[in-house]
């Protein structure tokens, strides 16, 4: 395992997640505050979760076996997918071209399962920095289980 390795191993958590236009317009995919969980572990496994704060169902009270059924209303459907990105797979760093490539094995995007998505990668004042055609991403350490 090389030293560049062990710097971005672990638990990040997502300060925050901007995309800028052509025209340097500002837009928030998961909101101005998402929240979100990035893992890389030591064995080349990734797992990543990004959710809007304020995500909602139009009944909050639905009970766990409408979920399990899958018999939640479409407008709820409709919101839990435009409101949460998950993936997992496999990831490799080329430290020549510092960039972060996840090998997605399963996702909430049916079309990225067996696809690269490709970052640059950079490690700035404690900061990992995913970008990638005008988004970027910013993670910390995950330290606390608050």
């Amino acid at each position: 395992m090389s030293e560049i390795n062990n710097l971005f191993l672990g638990t990040w958590k997502l300060i925050s997640w901007e995309n800028n236009d052509s025209g340097n317009r500002v837009t928030y995919p998961y909101g101005k505050y998402p929240v979100g969980y990035l893992i890389y572990t030591a064995d080349g496994y990734m797992a990543v979760q990004i959710m809007n704060r304020d995500r909602c169902q139009s009944n909050p009270d639905f009970p766990l076996e409408a979920a399990f059924r899958q018999t939640l209303p479409d407008k709820d459907r409709l919101m839990a997918y435009n409101t949460y990105l998950a993936y997992c797979g496999f990831y490799s760093y080329s430290t020549d071209e510092q960039m972060m490539t996840h090998q997605v094995k399963m996702g909430s995007i049916p079309g990225w399962s067996g696809k690269d998505q490709i970052r640059h990668l950079e490690l700035k004042g404690g900061k990992l920095i995913l970008s990638s055609k005008g988004s970027q991403l910013i993670w910390e350490r995950a330290i606390d289980h608050v």
